[in-house]
């Protein structure tokens, strides 16, 4: 799955910002002093890892878009207000809930992690 799916997935549960960074890896960057550098080559097809960081903002947009095959140093201004925002859009247990599909219960008798059996 592309790192950008997960990412606006994790936005779209958690209404926060998600920065995402992705690393690189091509064949040509293998030194040939690695353990069995030239198996991973061939079976490598040019890169390895193409990136992909991102930030993506509360809303789903995209603050900076995945960014493949590209080394570089991203920045972007986050509005902190925005969170509250959509987070208001988010109602888990409101008017549209499901108690007959969806119920949390609360187990209050104390837990131990040891059990004795005769």
């Amino acid at each position: 799955m592309p790192v950008s799916c997960i990412t606006r997935f994790i936005v779209r549960e958690s209404r926060s910002y998600v920065l995402s960074v992705s690393s690189l890896m091509h064949e040509d960057w293998i030194s040939d002093s690695f353990p069995h550098a030239t198996r991973v080559k061939e079976a490598a097809c040019g890169w390895m890892a193409d990136g992909g960081s991102c930030i993506a903002g509360p809303d789903r947009q995209w603050l900076i878009e995945p960014q493949v095959k590209t080394e570089a140093l991203f920045s972007a201004e986050l509005d902190l207000n925005m969170i509250r925002r959509e987070r208001q859009n988010f109602d888990p247990s409101g008017h549209y809930s499901r108690p007959d599909v969806t119920q949390l219960t609360v187990n209050r008798i104390r837990q131990s992690t040891v059990s004795f059996k005769d």
